[in-house]
């Protein structure tokens, strides 16, 4: 099967858990205040680095005999951010090409080429119109081709999200669009998973082939109150440790975690109603929380 299909049809699929706030907390020399972890590939000591983390999470993965989705660092490696700091090579590329060898380590593996949206995750007044986005994102995307799907992150507003996913489709390439909601489980403009999956879906000439959320707590998921075919479109979530809205985690100057136990039984509930088969972790979630998946 090629990843479209396995993204579809595969009853559980593992995701990473939250590797640029892990080194964030680990090694925070090695955060880059503009670019996060992307710069961590140039450096035999960043690659380390990273691997140590990919590795705890494929033994996981492998444990279990399920397939994992391993995203690149490239969420803010932008055209922007990268002309910025003088970046002269192709860093999603070589990303990818980073990511990619994981494969050799374990079959099971897909590589997301990972994007976010150009300004704050948390703001959607900052966002982008969807032809400003479309502009703006094309460039990385064409650069993250290579991966086995591409995969939008942490998106606080439709419009911004659209023009992202028009920029993927043109591609060819299978690709996701994933968002930021709040606790009343809505995008954090204020739209409703199903209006925005409806808007997306109508106005790309190939759709995504799922949808997820991901930097939120899995209660802020209200499955009960999605229709049948925002139900159906939904395939993953990346959740947070903490039931804290953003504004409160944002405002705390240390980590904070819920029980894993009520974190891993909250997602456990999504991957059986409504039936979302990747399941991964966010802001706060360690390898802890990828084994109480499996």
């Amino acid at each position: 099967m090629n990843a479209e299909q396995i993204l579809q049809t595969e009853p559980k699929l593992l995701m990473e858990a939250a590797i640029a706030e892990r080194v964030r907390r680990a090694h925070p020399e090695h955060i880059h205040p503009r670019l996060a972890t992307s710069l961590l590939i140039q450096s035999l000591e960043g690659r380390e680095i990273l691997r140590g983390f990919v590795r705890e999470y494929i033994a996981i993965a492998r444990t279990a005999g399920l397939p994992i989705v391993l995203g690149t660092p490239t969420w803010r490696l932008d055209r922007l951010r990268s002309a910025e700091n003088n970046i002269s090579e192709d860093l999603n590329n070589r990303a990818v090409a980073f990511e990619m060898e994981f494969k050799q380590e374990y079959a099971n593996v897909l590589i997301a080429g990972q994007i976010g949206c150009k300004n704050d995750c948390y703001k959607p007044e900052e966002a982008l119109s969807t032809g400003e986005a479309f502009d703006f994102h094309a460039w990385q995307i064409e650069r993250l081709t290579q991966a086995d799907f591409l995969y939008a992150v942490t998106l606080p507003d439709v419009g911004e999200a659209l023009g992202i996913a028009q920029a993927m489709a043109a591609t060819g390439r299978p690709y996701l669009i994933s968002f930021v909601i709040g606790k009343d489980g809505r995008i954090l403009d204020g739209t409703s998973l199903e209006q925005a999956i409806e808007t997306i879906d109508s106005a790309t000439q190939r759709s995504p082939t799922g949808y997820g959320v991901n930097c939120c707590y899995p209660a802020f998921l209200q499955a009960s109150e999605l229709s049948g075919n925002a139900a159906g479109r939904m395939i993953s979530i990346q959740a947070n440790a903490s039931s804290l809205s953003h504004a409160e985690l944002d405002a705390s100057p240390s980590l904070k975690s819920d029980s894993v136990e009520d974190w891993a039984e909250r997602m456990l509930d999504l991957h059986r109603n409504p039936g979302i088969q990747m399941l991964g972790g966010c802001c706060g979630t360690t390898g802890e929380h990828l084994k109480t998946l499996i």
